[in-house]
């Protein structure tokens, strides 16, 4: 028989699950009275309602999310991630070949290529003031900001620093095949200054930011520039 009044679990651990179906069976006449509640949660009384009580284990499930891995590079400046550029040429990924003393003429030719092309706007009435001395070439462009310029003998390269577009490092890259063609021209003709994370050409973007005029090939020029300075 059923005791009179149901003990109030207590304890944390269930009851042995033969003990729970010893309680006698329902009589037939109560299956139709019977309204089944939600789930019994231990430590709270037992239903008088319920011939056979149930208990429902609730547990604690909890998860955390997978760690982004960060984007910091290993590297100050890391290899590109694809070799195309945003307008999606395919371009070098890695640079040309340079001897020092090679690095030292393609860097310094850029360099005075650049500062005959700022006095001659500073002639045609533009107020950009231009400095180079050392290897480090600083352009002030009034409503803009700073830029400078620098040779990096180590690294063969030329960094660049832009209020625009920041800092950038670029690679000697010579374009296709066009410097055998000729003789008697140059090695380093058609060679280009490349930022090699998006191809972009440091004449390029110079021309844009400081609406200056440099050819875009700027070492065929070499000759008309050693005549007239």
């Amino acid at each position: 028989m059923l005791s009179r009044t149901h003990r109030s679990i207590t304890s944390g651990a269930l009851p042995a699950i033969p003990h729970l179906y010893r309680t006698p069976f329902c009589p037939a006449s109560q299956i139709h009275q019977f309204q089944p509640k939600p789930s019994l949660i231990l430590g709270s009384p037992l239903s008088t309602q319920s011939c056979h009580p149930t208990y429902s284990l609730q547990r604690n499930f909890h998860s955390t999310r997978p760690a982004r891995k960060g984007i910091t590079p290993h590297s100050s400046d890391p290899a590109p991630p694809n070799p195309q550029s945003s307008n999606g040429a395919i371009h070098a990924t890695d640079p040309s070949p340079l001897t020092d003393p090679q690095y030292h003429e393609h860097s310094e030719h850029y360099l005075n290529i650049l500062m005959a092309e700022l006095e001659r706007v500073q002639e045609e009435g533009s107020e950009v003031e231009a400095e180079y001395s050392a290897g480090v070439l600083s352009i002030v462009a009034p409503g803009i900001g700073t830029y400078v310029l620098n040779k990096q003998p180590p690294n063969k390269q030329i960094w660049l620093s832009s209020p625009i577009s920041g800092p950038k490092r670029y690679d000697w890259v010579v374009q296709g095949d066009r410097m055998h063609e000729k003789q008697d021209t140059r090695s380093f003709l058609n060679g280009q200054w490349i930022y090699l994370r998006d191809g972009s050409n440091l004449t390029e973007l110079l021309n844009s930011e400081l609406s200056l005029k440099l050819p875009l090939d700027i070492y065929s020029e070499e000759s008309d520039f050693d005549d007239h300075h």
